[in-house]
């Protein structure tokens, strides 16, 4: 089985790596959230995982440490496979800040089979390597599915973005590029750009407005490790991960002059396109030391993720206007880009400790830390760095801690779990709505009888955040806050001891 492993190892990492090259050129503050959409992930995993927080870092045997600390599989004395389907249930609340803005609230639901593994428990016939095992598993890193509804009235408009844009010398054909080619959608005189916001007839009036964002798809990853036990003491594992992402957003705003508060505007809109499709490689290394029969001690280090993705984005704008009595105005269509860039993930750090409580059950504690600010974009094999978006990475990111604490408590044949987990979120600069860490909390309970065994959770998390569909010094009322709620149901069903 090793002999055709290892080829297998060696073709999946090359093939992970091996790129195309060209970075979009879209804003900078969109790599910001591509940097934390790639890294920011949360290993769903089995519902004996979820149920206690994901906090096994320590305790090992399940599957989905493959994904943590693949030491973890070295306690293994038996095989074992399982399968998890889920269901994710998605509520969002998106309220337009500036003015007297009611909210909006979303909800959706989404299928998923976010875990099945394997592990292979090897019969080494050694005193000192008491199991030498093989493991693969499949899980879901991150869940991207939301939609974000939002209207209301506040000042300014889209075209108030495009001008500064334009009087800093900033011409793309996804946004600023399409308002030229439409006549007199903004105008040029001695100081500059401007358009009709600024127009002295228009100053302070308000406009309606309306979007919607839809966010479909998700980062999954497929595992392949190897563990063993040495002389009871010691266990090490090995893992290569091989992620996977599938994303589409599209964006939809629209805004009108319904009261006639603005000079000449009538209404605007734009729309944006992303697709995102990639894979990549990463490794991750392990250790689980077992100081007592009942205390455990566990590090883990994952190696950054080195990611190759391609991308398509397209936009459209319109703008229209009213000049004695004359409607003028029109839409553009951006130029399809079908592009590649490199995306390299930060280092990941983790220890956790595990402590028996006789064969009553387990409680157990994980950390990790990531420094988000070592996300990287390049170009050519990773060699050519993209150093504009990189620096605005730096500027807006930082280091995060992640804290999980968990247990299980052992009724047999039945098994009740409960876990809690805790993020603090990277971004520098947070705004007074928007929560700077992350909570959630899990339960579960499982049977376990024979060869067979079946577990169930309940994952719950929530939090605060901002969305922005443009944004410009001269108004901050184009900012939604989002207040966030998601429920997670797990069912895993499995063998062992085959």
């Amino acid at each position: 089985m090793i002999r055709l492993l290892l080829p297998t190892l060696l073709l999946l990492t090359f093939a992970c790596t091996s790129v195309r090259a060209q970075i979009t050129p879209r804003t900078l503050p969109v790599r910001v959230e591509d940097a934390l959409r790639f890294s920011l992930t949360d290993p769903i995993g089995s519902a004996r995982f979820a149920g206690t927080g994901g906090s096994m870092t320590a305790i090992g045997v399940v599957g989905t440490t493959l994904h943590t600390n693949p030491a973890g599989i070295g306690w293994n004395r038996y095989s074992a496979v399982e399968i998890t389907p889920g269901f994710a249930f998605n509520n969002l609340d998106a309220r337009l800040v500036n003015g007297n803005n009611e909210g909006l609230q979303e909800n959706k639901g989404t299928f998923m089979i976010p875990n099945a593994s394997l592990v292979w428990a090897g019969d080494t016939r050694s005193v000192n390597w008491s199991t030498f095992n093989f493991g693969l598993s499949f899980t879901r890193l991150a869940d991207f599915n939301e939609t974000i509804a939002y209207n209301g009235r506040s000042q300014g408009g889209i075209i108030d973005a495009i001008v500064e844009d334009l009087n800093d010398d900033i011409v793309d054909p996804f946004r600023s590029g399409l308002a030229l080619n439409i006549p007199d959608a903004v105008q040029l005189d001695d100081l500059g750009y401007f358009s009709d916001f600024d127009l002295e007839e228009s100053l302070g009036g308000e406009i309606r407005r309306e979007g919607r964002v839809e966010r479909t798809g998700g980062l999954n990853e497929l595992a392949l490790g190897f563990g063993g036990n040495y002389k009871e003491k010691v266990l090490w594992g090995l893992t290569i991960g091989i992620p996977t992402i599938n994303f589409t957003e599209t964006k939809t705003y629209d805004e009108v002059d319904d009261r006639d508060e603005i000079l000449f505007f009538d209404d605007a809109g734009y729309d944006e396109l992303l697709e995102m499709t990639g894979s990549g490689v990463n490794f991750k290394f392990g250790l689980i030391s077992r100081l007592t029969d009942q205390l455990r001690l566990s590090a883990a280090v994952h190696s950054p993720t080195f990611w190759t993705v391609d991308e398509v984005y397209e936009t459209s704008f319109s703008y229209n206007f009213t000049d004695n009595g004359q409607a003028l105005g029109g839409t553009e269509l951006s130029p399809r880009s079908e592009a590649a860039f490199n995306l390299q993930t930060p280092w990941r750090f983790l220890v956790g400790a595990g402590y028996l409580i006789g064969t009553s059950g387990f409680v157990s504690v994980d950390a990790d830390y990531t420094n988000f600010a070592g996300t990287s974009f390049s170009s050519d094999d990773f060699a050519t760095v993209d150093d504009a978006a990189n620096a605005d990475v730096d500027a807006s990111l930082q280091g995060s801690l992640g804290l999980r604490i968990g247990g299980e408590l052992n009724l047999k044949p039945f098994q009740v779990r409960a876990g809690v987990g805790y993020r603090q979120l990277p971004l520098i600069d947070l705004r007074n709505d928007e929560d700077s860490e992350q909570l959630n909390l899990a339960a579960g309970v499982g049977y376990s009888k024979g060869k067979f065994f079946a577990d169930f959770a309940v994952r719950a998390e929530s939090y605060a955040a901002y969305y922005a569909p443009y944004r410009t010094f001269a108004f901050d009322g184009q900012v939604v806050s989002t207040d966030r709620t998601r429920l997670t149901g797990l069912l895993t069903v499995g063998f062992r001891g085959f």
